[in-house]
């Protein structure tokens, strides 16, 4: 499959906005915003190639001389076509057959028959094959997923010297230049030159390197990109300010226009029915920005993830929820729990966009930060349990010691706040209160679109498939169950599995059909609802590693308090970077053994179980009051 070729001066639509290509370097591409904020990206070419195949990198315009415009093909081309039919070749018998499950060696013997039966004398790995059929289920059994990208082919002087000497010349670049305090370039291209000469003693006459001139390794040297040279040696603040550039963004000029979405942790620590503390929730929020409306939120402990986002999205298009609507364009954070390829998918096939913020610039969504600091202010720092919003402020507040509220209880408050005194109050920016803001610009004649629950289900189900056993149907130790399992299963033909539909984002129903009748779907609840109400399959995959890195069992009741113990050590990652460095932990498996440690070091201490008095001053009614 050839390359993709990238020409410096292309303009390409990405994350929601429009980039265009200034430098090209190794495997990595340079892209500057053209609108908006400035935004410098140093991308590789296996990010673009991904970016390119779930259809979020896009050519929009041709680089401003192009010498072979034959090259540019409308529709498919052929190379595509050939790699798709290639990869459907295999998907289709082998969802046939395992439905997704792909056991190693009969998954493996089937992948070489196959590969005998068209002469291919190189077949896809099991982890390949594996890699599209994960792909072809999380698109919802869509073949449209599996058209592949290219490949850029690349051109820059480093990459024109052997492959020991791009590490060699790299490596030094990196320790003497790519620094806070640099070393001056002659003592670089001296140090350059000196491991070059040492490499090349332990090696025969005929097989060594040839040492790049002095001139060559000064205009490598003088070739660094000159924005990552500034963040390395003076920081990103530094870079950002020489290589800065400004435009306008304009504003929205009509309802639906711009929806900035963000989920935060709360400021308020909640306790479950019993007063024994959980955590701290997490608040998504939808806003609308033409009118400040806050028109759909959810509430809830699980982890910031691709299943929430949606949940809230899912919110937002109901045609129950008055002041919804489906949007132009919407802005989310740059977190890789925002990246997945089915957000995008269901935006993209609703007629909305995507555009995502950089890492640490809330001000590019300003609106609804500036709504989650006057929540914040007003209500959730008056709250018993709250966090403060940093140490100076809380002092010996303790956090837990005064937590009694529960998560139902916050929700209400919450919902209160926002449509009697939020939605109600005048805002500076508009001189009108949001409410009155949203009815003057609704329009009866082009009303926002909106979706009934079954319509919805299609953008926001994903399927498998399952063979009932006594009634239930089970998915990553999960089960479903009602009157509908044993009405399919013994329906004519009886099949020898159903096709089930759940929402990642609510696994607390699914919907199952026979595979004869795919248009007749039947509800289905959960076996276990106190577990799976409201649960997302982003929290139950995290409950089920914790579970198997102590060993233990799946069993719904061990999992409620796994679950718990999860959410109460996220509480305290608080800011950016320790989450990252939680998740790398986690890849790593560092992770699971320090938590074992722990649980060895705490062994042999007494077992005192924390008891949380209710304070005498508080009323029983406890409610938010607008000052």
């Amino acid at each position: 499959m050839d390359f993709v070729q990238f020409k410096i001066g292309e303009h390409y639509r990405y994350r929601g906005q429009r980039f265009q290509i200034v430098d090209l370097q190794g495997e990595s591409v340079q892209l500057r915003a053209l609108e908006g904020r400035r935004i410098v990206l140093r991308q590789t070419h296996d990010i673009l190639q991904r970016a390119m195949k779930r259809g979020d990198f896009v050519k929009d315009q041709e680089a401003p001389i192009e010498k072979d415009p034959q090259k540019v093909l409308s529709g498919l081309p052929k190379p595509y076509a050939e790699a798709f039919n290639r990869r459907c070749y295999y998907v289709r018998p082998l969802m046939n057959r395992y439905h997704g499950r792909m056991p190693a060696e009969s998954a493996q013997a089937l992948i070489s028959t196959l590969a005998k039966q068209i002469n291919d004398i190189s077949p896809p790995s099991l982890s390949t094959a594996r890699s599209w059929i994960r792909i072809f289920c999380k698109s919802g059994y869509s073949y449209l997923a599996l058209i592949p990208a290219k490949k850029p082919k690349w051109k820059h002087r480093l990459d024109h010297q052997p492959w020991e000497t791009q590490q060699i010349i790299q490596q030094q670049v990196k320790e003497l230049y790519l620094k806070p305090e640099p070393t001056c370039k002659t003592e670089v291209i001296d140090a350059i030159v000196q491991e070059l000469k040492t490499f090349n003693d332990g090696r025969p006459k005929h097989d060594r390197l040839k040492i790049p001139s002095e001139s060559t390794l000064n205009r490598l040297l003088r070739e660094l990109d000159a924005h990552e040279t500034a963040c390395a040696q003076h920081g990103s603040k530094y870079a950002q300010k020489r290589q800065g550039w400004t435009r306008k963004r304009p504003s929205p000029g009509r309802l639906f226009e711009l929806v900035e979405a963000d989920t935060q942790e709360m400021h308020v620590v909640v306790v479950d029915d019993d007063g024994e503390v959980i955590g701290r929730p997490y608040l998504t929020v939808f806003l609308e920005v033409f009118t400040r409306m806050p028109y759909a939120w959810a509430i809830g402990f699980n982890p910031p993830s691709l299943d929430t986002t949606l949940q809230a999205l899912k919110l937002s298009l109901s045609s129950e929820n008055t002041y919804g609507g489906t949007a132009i364009r919407y802005i989310f954070d740059s977190g890789p729990e925002f990246v997945e390829h089915n957000l995008r998918r269901i935006i993209a096939m609703l007629g909305g966009e995507i555009c995502y913020c950089e890492p640490a610039a809330g001000n590019q969504k300003p609106h609804v930060e500036a709504f989650f600091g006057v929540w914040s202010k007003e209500i959730a720092h008056a709250m018993p349990g709250t966090t403060f919003s940093n140490i100076t402020t809380r002092g010996d507040y303790n956090s837990e010691d005064n937590a009694r509220l529960t998560i139902e209880v916050v929700r209400s408050i919450f919902s209160r706040w926002v449509t009697d005194v939020y939605c109600e109050r005048v805002h500076s920016s508009l001189n009108i209160s949001p409410r009155l803001a949203w009815e003057a610009a609704y329009s009866a004649l082009f009303p926002p679109r909106r979706y009934s629950p079954s319509e919805l289900r299609q953008y926001f189900l994903s399927a498998f498939q399952a063979s009932p056993q006594q009634g239930r149907l089970r998915f990553n130790s999960l089960f479903w169950t009602g009157p509908a399992v044993p009405y399919l299963a013994n329906r004519e033909p009886r099949p020898d599995k159903l096709l089930v539909y759940y929402d990642p984002s609510d696994l607390g129903h699914a919907w199952a059909c026979h595979p004869s009748y795919p248009d007749e779907l039947l509800e289905l609840q959960a076996v276990d609802p106190d577990y799976q109400e409201g649960l997302t399959m982003h929290l139950h995959q995290l409950t089920l590693k914790r579970l198997k890195a102590e060993r233990t069992a799946f069993d719904p009741s061990k999992a409620r308090r796994a679950r718990v113990a999860l959410l109460r050590e996220l509480a305290k990652v608080k800011t950016p970077a320790q989450r990252r460095q939680r998740q790398q932990a986690a890849e790593k498996g560092s992770l699971q053994k320090s938590q074992k440690h722990s649980t060895r070091t705490t062994a042999n201490k007494p077992n005192t179980q924390e008891v949380y008095h209710h304070h005498g001053d508080t009323p029983d009614d406890y409610s938010s009051v607008e000052v």
